[in-house]
């Protein structure tokens, strides 16, 4: 699929598409199971904090106060709904590293904003606490690439819909590159979008599904691929 000159704008999604993110919660998770490792299997910690955290982002969002709450829960649950002191400062210093973990940008990302730097008019489209996400643009030192960055309540259709609109744009003149299944690319071709997918190693359950049929899906190998459709 040719996409040259077929679109002035380029959405791209955040966390594990430009910048490394879903490996931090994973390590997260990992020192989570060790510090519940007294009651239960590590199996066990991790089903209960992903059952607590689905039941968590319909209240509370996306991010790592969310996580932090999430793991609170599941961890009162394990403890029989009495939270030791060296549990819960156990969690809260697990969260705290992962908030302020090390920076880490997807290999290829500065290059191929540089190649389309000019060309497009880039915008950032990602979900998540606002602070959190605004944090992390500020310091990826990407700003300068991109017109401006939106955090988005969530991604579905209804936020996208609301994303065109707020852009002045038609649904099907969007273009959005993202590495979620769930999040990036379904969601936009529903609306009657165009979507690149960029596969990451590393996908949160919560994002997980099988990828639409559609001939506005575009799947690529890594993220510089996205300029041999685009330039």
């Amino acid at each position: 699929m040719d996409l040259k000159g077929k679109f002035n704008t380029v959405f791209f999604d955040a966390d594990d598409t430009l910048w490394e993110n879903e490996q931090f919660f994973r390590n997260a998770e990992a020192q989570f199971a060790q510090l519940l490792a007294d009651y239960t299997s590590p199996e066990g910690v991790q089903q209960m904090l992903w059952q607590k955290q689905e039941d968590n982002i319909p209240l509370f969002g996306y991010g790592s106060k969310t996580y932090m709450i999430g793991m609170t829960d599941a961890a009162m649950d394990l403890c029989g709904g009495n939270l030791p002191e060296h549990i819960y400062y156990g969690v809260k210093k697990i969260i705290t590293e992962l908030a302020f973990h090390e920076f880490e940008f997807i290999e290829g990302v500065k290059e191929t904003l540089e190649a389309l730097q000019g060309r497009y008019k880039l915008i950032v489209a990602t979900k998540g606490d606002l602070t959190e996400q605004m944090h992390k643009y500020r310091i990826s030192g990407l700003a300068d690439y991109f017109h401006h960055c939106e955090v988005m309540e969530n991604k579905d259709e209804k936020n996208y819909l609301e994303l065109a609109e707020k852009n002045d744009m038609d649904p099907e003149q969007i273009l959005m590159i993202g590495n979620s299944v769930k999040s990036d690319i379904a969601p936009v071709v529903n609306i009657g979008g165009t979507a690149i997918h960029t596969p990451h190693e590393v996908v949160w359950v919560h994002e997980m599904m099988d990828m639409p049929q559609s001939d506005r899906i575009i799947e690529v190998q890594d993220i510089k691929e996205i300029l041999k459709y685009l330039l």
